[in-house]
This record gives C-alpha cells, structure tokens and sequence, in this order.
C-alpha cells in the first residue's frame, strides 16, 4: 500500500508540475545596446533600421506554418487597442509594464505575436518580436536602452495567425488527474479485497 501512496503522490507533483507554462521571460540578443525582455514568450527575433507594424514583415519573420497573420492591437502608449492592452510605468528609454491580450483572442487564432519598436538612432536593435506562448493573456515586458542615442520605445502591436487550439482549462486538466487517481485507487481496493 506504501508504494501505491508513493505513485499517487508522484502522479499529482508531475501532473500539477504540467499545468505550468512552457513559455517563460525571453530576453531578445543582441543586448549590448538595447536590453528588451518579455514574458511568456517562446521565442525572439530581432531587426535593425525598420518598424515590424505590418502583417507582411511578421510573415517573413514567422511564416514556418504559411498562415496569414492579421495585426489585432496598435498602442503607442498605455491603453487599449482592438484585442491588445497594455500598462507601461513610462514610455520612453526605461519602461516596465504588463501586457494583456483578450480571451477571446485564442478564440480566432493558434499563435502570436508582440512586437515593440523603439525608434531607430545611434543603438541597435530597432525592432523585436516576441512569439507568445500559445493561450497565454498577460505578461511582463521591460525596455532599456543601455548605450548609444534614441531608441525611446515608440509602439506595440499585437499580431494572430493559425486556425484556433482546442482549449481545455487547466481546472478541468486538474479534475482529469485527479478522477484518475481516484479510478486507480478504486481499482487497487477491488484486487486487494479479492484477492483476501
């Protein structure tokens, strides 16, 4: 019985240890100049001279699945815009905010993107793009510019692309497990009483 405990046990830390994000804080490189960091992200890429507001120029950066992708929020400074909100404690060389994206944004789209652009001057880079964690709607997001001239953060887009996941909710995951471990558990009483 003290291994059926040990199982069950192990069972539940693996299970809750899935529910977490796979995504975590993505620092775009290179950093010597102009430090951008952004969480929950998979993955940055990095521009020089040019401005990622379009859904072409994203396309050429994340068009691995050939889905168009359609931009779903402009700010240029805290506020909302269409599917994308976001809360900055400035707007200019050293910005730390939140960044939120509408539920109903997973509803219509598989991935996304976040793009910040920070004027071009004497520093690189001028341009990052974050590709989110798939069914994440917030996160942290920070700006600095180390060295070199300009750079003030000018804008964020929000961009979607691919046909809608399938979501199921991280309560009803949790419920699975643990209907599932009561099953083994039941099943385990019955052998052990049939077996007397």
């Amino acid at each position: 019985m003290k291994l059926l405990w040990k199982f069950v046990a192990l069972t539940m830390v693996t299970g809750w240890s899935a529910l977490s994000a796979f995504g975590g804080e993505i620092t775009c490189l290179p950093d010597n100049q102009r430090v951008a960091i952004l969480s929950d992200a998979i993955e940055c890429k990095t521009l020089n001279s040019v401005n990622l507001n379009s859904p072409a120029q994203i396309d050429a950066l994340y068009d691995d699945l050939g889905d168009p992708w359609v931009k779903e929020g402009e700010l240029t400074g805290s506020g909302a815009n269409d599917l994308f909100t976001v809360v900055a404690d400035s707007w200019g060389v050293d910005v730390e905010g939140q960044w939120y994206i509408a539920d109903s944004f997973w509803d219509n789209y598989s991935r996304a993107v976040i793009t910040m652009h920070v004027g071009h001057g004497g520093g690189n880079p001028d341009a990052f793009a974050w590709l989110i964690t798939p069914g994440e709607i917030s996160g942290y997001f920070s700006y600095e510019r180390i060295s070199g001239t300009g750079g003030g953060l000018s804008n964020l887009f929000l961009f979607g692309s691919g046909e809608p996941l399938l979501r199921v909710s991280e309560s009803n995951i949790a419920l699975l497990l643990l209907m599932g471990l009561c099953s083994l558990l039941i099943s385990r009483r019955c052998a052990s009483v049939r077996v007397k």
